[in-house]
């Protein structure tokens, strides 16, 4: 969206601090009509319906608007091009919010999956400052995040995970990319990385 070069805007990072302590790596069962499998958040399960166990690394995303301006988040019937409907869950999808890669000790891309963000809202006021509104201003109806809050998507989250299922034990790094897409104008892209060490252990 073009916008007048004196404008405020948002600017989105994503909470390390957040990040490296909630991960966890479970063991969880699916069967080919899980929503998981159906919206491809995980690899593989027996095509005949015989239930698969797949390793999953589990983690919590929390995107900071540190910027000066709402992030606005258009509705899916404004901008059909970047949502997609989601049949097994019932609402719709933004398709580019974040990217969460798994990098082995080269750097090498080992697994990567796609945030499946539905609704961006004001979760947590991050900064304590007469600059910032003390009452959240989005939520599922009016999406968007605020500026000096944050939009959280804990570990417990359907897809809020990368499917590690035959990987290899040893050390990692997860890499969370906000805005991946850069659908959204900020004041920078610079700031939209997050990588924090993991290590997978043998099974």
């Amino acid at each position: 969206v073009c916008h007048e070069i004196a404008d405020s805007l948002p600017d989105l990072t994503v909470n390390t601090d957040r990040l490296a302590p909630e991960v966890l790596i479970t063991v969880e069962n699916f069967t080919e009509d899980s929503c998981a499998f159906a919206e491809e958040c995980i690899g593989t399960v027996d095509l005949e319906g015989i239930e698969g166990n797949r390793r999953l690394l589990r983690f919590s995303t929390e995107v900071i608007n540190q910027g000066q301006a709402l992030l606005e988040v258009p509705l899916p019937q404004f901008r059909p091009d970047i949502f997609e409907y989601s049949a097994c869950h019932d609402h719709f999808h933004y398709t580019g919010f974040a990217r969460n890669e798994l990098l082995d000790a080269s750097g090498t891309l080992v697994v990567t999956g796609l945030k499946q963000a539905f609704c961006m809202e004001d979760t947590d006021r991050y900064y304590s400052s007469p600059a910032y509104s003390c009452n959240d201003g989005s939520d599922c109806e009016f999406p968007g995040i605020s500026p000096g809050w944050t939009d959280l998507y804990g570990n417990s989250l359907d897809c809020q995970w990368l499917d590690i299922t035959g990987v290899p034990p040893g050390d990692y790094q997860l890499r969370v990319i906000a805005n991946e897409g850069r659908s959204f104008m900020e004041e920078s892209f610079d700031n939209n990385v997050s990588m924090v060490p993991v290590t997978i252990p043998p099974l």
